[in-house]
């Protein structure tokens, strides 16, 4: 069954309007009170640190420790036999006693394949293997059979046994050794213990649960990480006689962290996508062991870590130069010794990858300031989501601000400006002579202007607007409710699949009030007109839509209903110019227009901050903040923001990167020769050519982005009011009259509030 590229680009919009500031994923912070204060105690650095004997570090997954010794794991090509094997680097944490196993990753059969589920050591240095064998020929169908192998001290194989047969039913996950008892393994609720020396069957042990997250062996005990209905959970379980206890309590949310491993001197080690955490069960709290950022250390590249010692880790990092992977060895750095560099806190409640490489680069060059983050996503609970921003919104109105500011949907930018709390930045650039306004798009930056002055900047941008065919519009480069009705009305195209269908009413509302809302107030005056003739046409215009979308829909390919005049307008989100570009030779087949969504007045398309940046009007670092904010708007990142993360605002950069979409797509082949092709894209069930743009298109897509004057506004509690009131209009409980008196009622007092 085919889902429409029109459906995936909706779920990425809708997906960006309320995570694009807010982040995604795994995720883990400082877990620090205060947020302003400078914070020396989590600073480590590199120490020289080699391997005695070298080893195939080309692609390694993570790395465990137990005693001295550290293991590693990860996959070798072999270009030999042109297949993939699986390499397993062992060695003691002062980097000698270094041994290489290589293991096959096809069977003996040759009809198959081989999977190394994980790897662990004991502390004499003897390497266990969990591996799952799968296996098939002509004449049955595949099984899998699990093994334990046992490397000695000397990297030589010394058992291989099976501790799941075919046909047992059984699968299993991970492996831990454990002192004076065995070989843990574990899989699909089962925990089975295996003789270490030989990997005969000790006991099996059924815990009730059906899946486990992560096994932590402790004592006679095993301590279960696992998901519930409302969260993760630990259940302690008892070898001794296999029972299983009560749940136990953990601080925060496992889920903010990437890893959990044994740890080598505390219970558990949990990274996070900010530094290393360390906990012991029954303590209040985890402890915060090492910032990455404060470390220089790029939170991207790092795949593991052993804790040495309180003071000590060896971590996994990928070299970002070839790729590779390198075993590194960091100290903590004494906090008087750290404190030779003013600290410049920054709060957030997401970091994309080029901002946390931006802040590493500029602690690593700027000799007097150094930025520490705090990401507040860490707050967050499996039971309260929002913990996080909470906390950070808390802090703000509480008067601990720090320094610097990303911006998140959740926090009320209006009132906070409104209040003081942001720094205006216009006398700092008419200061800086090395920072040129007319060098970049001014558009851009102008249109987060609150009262004429500048309280944000953005070093890069996406743009959320409609196309629709310019046949279809008659020269309009704008367009009402009413436009768009006759228009669908005249091609017999009905109101709810105006943008396709698979559009229900909340989402329409969601995206319009995002784009739109602005339209309907005037912070500056503290004044809004919700109760207008516009917005209650608007309101019985999103009537049309369905509250619910039958799951039907999805199975539909319906990437040509543009060209069938099944559907009018489709919603772009833009934030390279290959959307257009596929727009226009795919989904229309025709020129289009970029004319926004409809509105009286406003441009109907707005801009998309991809980071939005403000300094504290409190900060005693003025200096250092306009720094690392203006190290944000040179070439060099201006270019990664381009690579990486939508349109960038300086206007050398935006113009090379609309001249590329006029040139073909390139590759380069296994001779190391670079190739042009045609892009394509699928549309009623063929292989539509995606040529580059001409220049007039090029100037076209060029004009209307620079064109732009307003942004998109995030503003729950608005989205919020209009979504609980109009419910009412929509299930016809009330009439529109009375619901945008009501909404129109909430909202003044809640822009009076908070200007």
């Amino acid at each position: 069954m085919v889902k429409s590229r029109k459906q995936v680009s909706l779920i990425l919009c809708l997906a960006l309007t309320t995570t694009i500031f807010t982040g995604c994923g795994k995720k883990g912070s400082d877990t620090s009170d205060s947020n302003s204060s400078a914070d020396y105690d989590h600073i480590f650095r590199e120490e020289e640190f080699e391997l005695s004997e070298e080893v195939n570090s080309e692609s390694l997954y993570s790395m465990t420790g137990y005693g001295d010794y550290v293991v590693s794991y990860g996959s070798a090509y072999n270009e030999t036999d042109d297949t993939s094997n699986y390499v397993i680097i062992r060695f003691k944490n002062d980097g000698s006693d270094v041994k290489q196993i290589e293991i096959n990753g096809m069977p003996e059969s040759g009809e198959g394949s081989v999977y190394i589920s994980d790897v662990k050591c004991d502390a004499e240095g003897n390497v266990y293997v969990l591996k799952d064998e799968y296996s098939y020929s002509e004449d049955s169908d595949g099984y899998d059979i699990y093994y334990l192998d046992k490397y000695d001290t000397d990297g030589e194989l010394e058992y291989e046994a099976v501790v799941s047969e075919n046909g047992a039913n059984e699968s299993f996950s991970g492996i831990f050794y454990m002192e004076g008892k065995g070989i843990l393994a574990y899989g699909d609720g089962i925990v089975s213990l295996f003789s270490d020396s030989d990997g005969s069957f000790v006991n099996k042990f059924d815990t009730g649960l059906d899946y486990f997250q992560e096994v932590i062996p402790k004592d006679d005990k095993l301590y279960i990480y696992y998901w519930e209905e409302e969260g993760y959970k630990f259940k302690e379980f008892s070898l001794t006689d296999g029972k299983m206890g009560g749940d136990v309590s953990f601080p925060g949310s496992m889920s903010n962290y990437i890893s959990c491993y044994p740890g080598t001197v505390t219970d558990l080690l949990l990274l996070a996508s900010t530094g290393i955490y360390t906990y012991n069960f029954g303590d209040s709290d985890v402890t915060y062991s090492c910032s990455y950022i404060d470390s220089d250390i790029n939170p991207d590249n790092v795949s593991g870590a052993v804790q040495v010692s309180d003071t000590e880790y060896i971590i996994l990092v990928m070299n970002e130069e070839n790729t590779e992977y390198e075993f590194k060895k960091i100290v903590k750095v004494p906090a008087e010794e750290a404190k030779s560099q003013e600290v410049i806190t920054l709060g957030c409640y997401w970091m994309d990858y080029n901002i946390r490489s931006a802040i590493i680069d500029f602690n690593k060059t700027n000799p007097k300031y150094r930025i520490s983050v705090k990401d507040y996503s860490m707050y967050d609970t499996d039971t309260d989501y929002s913990a996080g921003v909470t906390k950070l919104n808390t802090d703000i109105v509480g008067g601990n601000v720090p320094d610097i500011i990303i911006a998140s949907t959740e926090m009320p930018m209006e009132s906070y400006i409104s209040k003081g709390l942001f720094m205006d930045l216009d006398p700092i650039i008419e200061a800086d002579s090395e920072f040129v306004m007319d060098d970049y798009l001014t558009n851009v930056i102008d249109s987060f202007r609150r009262d004429g002055k500048l309280y944000s900047l953005v070093p890069g941008f996406s743009v959320y607007t409609v196309a629709a065919a310019t046949s279809d519009l008659g020269g309009k480069t704008s367009w009402t409710i009413n436009d768009m009705k006759q228009i669908a009305d005249s091609k017999g195209i009905a109101y709810k699949d105006l943008f396709g269908p698979g559009y229900a009413r909340d989402s329409v509302m969601t995206m319009a009030i995002y784009l739109n809302a602005s339209s309907y107030i005037d912070w500056d005056k503290h004044e809004c007109k919700f109760d207008s003739e516009e917005f209650k046409e608007f309101l019985a215009f999103l009537k049309e839509f369905p509250s619910e979308i039958d799951n039907s829909v999805y199975s539909l390919d319906y990437s040509d209903y543009w060209r069938k005049d099944k559907a009018l307008a489709e919603l772009m989100y833009m934030s390279s110019f290959s959307e257009y570009q596929t727009s226009l030779r795919g989904t229309f087949g025709e020129d289009v227009t970029l004319i926004g969504l409809p509105t009286d007045g406003a441009s109907g398309s707005a801009i998309i901050p991809n980071n939005e940046l403000c300094i504290s009007a409190s900060t005693s670092k003025e200096e250092g903040c306009w720094e690392f904010i203006k190290s944000l708007f040179t070439e060099d990142f201006q270019k990664k923001v381009a690579e990486y993360s939508g349109f960038p605002v300086k206007k050398s950069v935006f113009e090379d990167l609309a001249d590329e979409a006029m040139k073909p797509s390139t590759w380069v082949n296994e001779d190391g020769e670079e190739e042009t092709y045609t892009q394509t894209t699928y549309i009623g069930g063929k292989d539509i050519e995606v040529t580059p743009l001409t220049q007039e298109e090029r100037d076209y897509v060029v004009g209307f982005i620079e064109s732009l004057s307003a942004h998109v506004v995030y503003d729950e509690e608005i989205l919020n009011i209009v979504t609980e009131e109009a419910a009412a209009y929509f299930n016809d409980q009330k009439t529109v009259d009375d619901v945008v008196s009501i909404i129109q009622s909430r909202i003044s007092i809640y822009v009076n509030e908070n200007s």
